[in-house]
C-alpha cells in the first residue's frame, strides 16, 4: 500500500513546503509558489518543485516535439513523474474535458491514471489551451498515484502562465 509517507519520500520536504496555492490559480509572472523554480517552455510558464529536474526535451522526454520537460526521479534515479509543454492542443481521448480558463481565455482539463511499465500507477492531468495569438498548447503533468501527489499536481497546474 502506498502512503504519504512513501510520498514524501519521492519528492522530498522541497517539494512539500511550497506555500498553498488559491483554487483560483496563481500567475508565473505575479510569483511562483515559495521555493519553487518557474520552467518556460514556448508561450507557458509553470512553477514546480526545486527536486524536479528540468532536462532539454530531447534528454528524455517521451513527448516528442516538447518545447520544455521536467522529471521527478524517485529511488535509483527511476523517473516517477514528467512535466512537458508543447505545441498542440489534442488531449488523451475517452476521457471527460473539464473546462476551465488560464488568463482570461477557455481551456480543458483532462485527469486520468495510467498504468506504467513497471506495473505502478501514474495519475496524469492535461491541459489545453491557446496562447495570445491563437496557437494550440498542451501541458501534461504526471506522478505517482500516491497519497500526497493530487496537492502537488494541482499547485503545478494552477501555477501555469501563458502568454
Amino acid at each position: 500500500m502506498r502512503t504519504k509517507g512513501m510520498y514524501r519520500a519521492v519528492v522530498g520536504a522541497a517539494g512539500l513546503a511550497g506555500a498553498v496555492v488559491g483554487a483560483a490559480g496563481c500567475s508565473v509572472g505575479e510569483g511562483a509558489p515559495e521555493g519553487w523554480k518557474v520552467m518556460r517552455g514556448g508561450s507557458v510558464a509553470l512553477a514546480h518543485p526545486k527536486v524536479w529536474e528540468e532536462l532539454r526535451p530531447s534528454e528524455g522526454s517521451a513527448d516528442a516535439g516538447a518545447q520544455a520537460s521536467a522529471v521527478l526521479r524517485g529511488a535509483g534515479g527511476r523517473q516517477v513523474g514528467e512535466i512537458t509543454v508543447r505545441p498542440g492542443g489534442a488531449t488523451r481521448r475517452g476521457v471527460r474535458p473539464r473546462p476551465l480558463t488560464i488568463d482570461g481565455r477557455p481551456a480543458t482539463e483532462v485527469g486520468y491514471v495510467e498504468r506504467v511499465a513497471d506495473g505502478s500507477r501514474n495519475r496524469a492531468v492535461e491541459i489545453a489551451t491557446t496562447d495570445s495569438r491563437g496557437r494550440p498548447v498542451l501541458v501534461r503533468v504526471t506522478g505517482p498515484d500516491v497519497d500526497g501527489w493530487p496537492t502537488e499536481l494541482r499547485k503545478i497546474i494552477n501555477s501555469i502562465d501563458v502568454s
